[in-house]
């Protein structure tokens, strides 16, 4: 690196901002200009703290750089509770997001003062904290900028804080995964208070009935929605969702007891569904692959997972390989049913499909996969183990021949 390279600065802190900040450290060491560059105040509002990181650290860059905008915490880290109220305190007016996953020093006493002093701050990740509880969200209710909040596994929060936080926070992103006492009441608090503003939502179905989920059809805004532990929830329930005319992105996992027939509503109903994942599906059979095929070319990644499966086969597969031109991710775990629909895929070379993953899926030969792999190179695929396909070399050899080199004439005389 020269010591003033040709350039407009601008541009090289363009350049500057796509590495960690280890590296800025490393070029601001190089020479003084570089060292002004690298220290530049726009390339270090988001600070993630390493396993390295202490109190002395976070004060340097705090004092150095006081307008940060995005702070993410490493459970790993040294930094004290003391280190983390220096930050909220020191930079809270330009905090924007901040996340405290798995946080040990994280407390009731840290958790006023960051809503005392960042009043900027507009998303919230504390998934993981024990102390984490209704009185916690009470006390988030009076941030009036938050508007993205993960509580996942914080196990003492009840249906009780959800109704007060939602009530005073028109929420568009909430992560309330595994949460076991979140039952009906928060989603009928989300319906009365976030109706219009919610977007994006994940719940812990474990303690969901039918006509709780239903219920969620009634959020029209709605564009992600992940439902965990789908275990009681059966067609009643999902077949509702089709009213979600925004959504985007469906996840459900443990579907026992979903059919091909709510699939197929969903298919019919949903024309901006995108992704879709459905895990355990055990009774859903290839007619809910085939209305996807016809009612979902706007789908892009589809993700099937079940052990020891023979309901889905080579029919429903095929279908949405080629009524799908969008689908650009196929992720299918134990498959027992499927065989040979890749043969479908060399010739739709022109479409979009980048990855395949057929973990468990033992009944399609390796040859057959080796086979596309050759034909389709910018295709990831991979086979029954999670390894990555290797191109067969004798049809990579046929598609692209070695240059064999021809001598001239002069050559063959001598």
């Amino acid at each position: 690196v020269s010591t003033q390279s040709t350039g407009p600065e601008e541009v090289k802190v363009q350049i500057l901002s796509l590495l960690s900040l280890p590296d800025l450290c490393q070029i601001a060491r190089v020479s003084s200009y570089w060292h002004e560059l690298a220290l530049d105040h726009s390339l270090w509002r988001r600070i993630p703290t390493n396993s390295n990181t202490n109190d002395n650290d976070l004060c340097k860059i705090i004092n150095k750089h006081p307008y940060i905008t995005h702070f993410y915490h490493d459970q790993n880290s040294f930094v004290t509770e003391a280190g983390l109220s220096r930050v909220f305190v020191q930079c809270g007016k330009t905090l924007t997001n901040i996340s405290l996953a798995r946080c040990d020093v994280l407390s009731s006493d840290l958790i006023s003062i960051m809503v005392e002093f960042c009043v900027a701050m507009t998303y919230l990740n504390i998934s993981s904290n024990y102390c984490v509880d209704d009185v916690t969200l009470c006390q988030l209710a009076t941030c009036q900028n938050l508007t993205s909040l993960d509580i996942a596994n914080c196990e003492r929060v009840t249906d009780g804080g959800m109704e007060m936080l939602v009530s005073q926070r028109p929420l568009t992103k909430l992560n309330a995964g595994n949460l076991l006492d979140v039952r009906v009441r928060t989603i009928e608090s989300l319906i009365l208070f976030c109706a219009q503003s919610l977007q994006n939502l994940l719940l812990d179905g474990g303690n969901l009935q039918d006509e709780d989920v239903a219920k969620l059809g009634q959020l029209p805004q709605l564009r992600m929605l992940e439902i965990q532990y789908c275990d009681e929830i059966t067609d009643v329930g999902i077949t509702p969702l089709s009213k979600l005319a925004h959504l985007s992105t469906l996840r459900l996992y443990r579907t026992f007891n979903l059919t091909s027939y709510s699939v197929s509503r969903l298919a019919t109903n949903l024309s901006s569904l995108s992704t879709l994942l459905l895990s355990d599906c055990s009774e859903i059979d290839d007619r809910g692959l085939v209305s996807l095929g016809r009612y979902s070319p706007q789908l892009e990644c589809l993700e099937l997972a079940q052990s020891y499966c023979h309901t889905l086969t080579d029919v429903g597969l095929g279908a949405v390989v080629l009524g799908c031109p969008r689908l650009h991710t196929l992720v299918l775990k134990g498959l027992k049913g499927v065989r040979s629909f890749i043969c479908l895929i060399p010739a739709l070379r022109k479409r979009r499909l980048t990855h395949l993953h057929l973990g468990g899926c033992q009944n399609i030969p390796v040859s057959l996969l080796e086979t596309v792999a050759a034909f389709c190179p910018r295709i990831s695929i991979f086979g029954h183990y999670a390894n990555r396909v290797k191109r067969s070399e004798f049809i990579k050899n046929c598609i692209d021949p070695p240059e064999v080199e021809v001598k001239k004439e002069g050559d063959m005389k001598e």
